[in-house]
């Protein structure tokens, strides 16, 4: 397999993260905050906007956008010292090879040089999802029941967080 480079999206990806991004949605609903119905409306100008104003990881092999990770700060004065990664998705077909890896190791160094602790949330039955943050040193601190709802079915959600200091 070749080696996936990771890099900042830009607002010209918008497309390869659209497709990407509703795929995810549609693949792992339990996943993610929002939902397919949400966005698969949005528009272009909304899109290159977001990632405009955004930090979002991309691994591409080649031209092809196969995974994507969010990261965020806090805005509220007494929670600056917090970012949050987010919206983690890598294509099945490309799942084992280290790219989810890669992108969690670009967020953490990004986040380094913005906050003092980095946090996120997974869904309790993704175990594979769950080691690969615990791998990178997250610690499970709580967890959020009936965090998510998918038609009819509830998801908790545990609350992970890397501490730098």
């Amino acid at each position: 397999m070749n080696k996936a480079n990771i890099r900042l999206l830009q607002p010209d990806d918008w497309l390869a993260w659209k497709s990407l991004r509703l795929e995810g949605l549609q693949n792992a609903p339990e996943a993610f905050g929002s939902s397919y119905e949400e966005e698969v409306d949005y528009s272009e100008e909304y899109l290159k906007s977001y990632l405009k104003r955004s930090t979002i990881f991309g691994a591409f092999i080649g031209s092809d956008l196969i995974g994507c990770v969010g990261f965020f700060t806090l805005e509220q004065i007494k929670m600056r010292h917090r970012g949050v990664l987010y919206s983690m998705y890598v294509r099945p077909e490309h799942r084992g090879h280290g790219i989810a890896n890669r992108l969690v190791e670009g967020v953490i160094a990004h986040a380094k040089s913005q906050v003092i602790q980095l946090h996120l949330t997974c869904v309790t039955s993704n175990s594979k999802a769950i080691r690969l943050y615990e791998k990178h040193g997250f610690r499970i601190y709580g967890t959020e029941p009936r965090a998510l709802k998918v038609g009819d079915v509830f998801y908790d959600e545990h609350l992970m967080a890397l501490k730098f200091d």
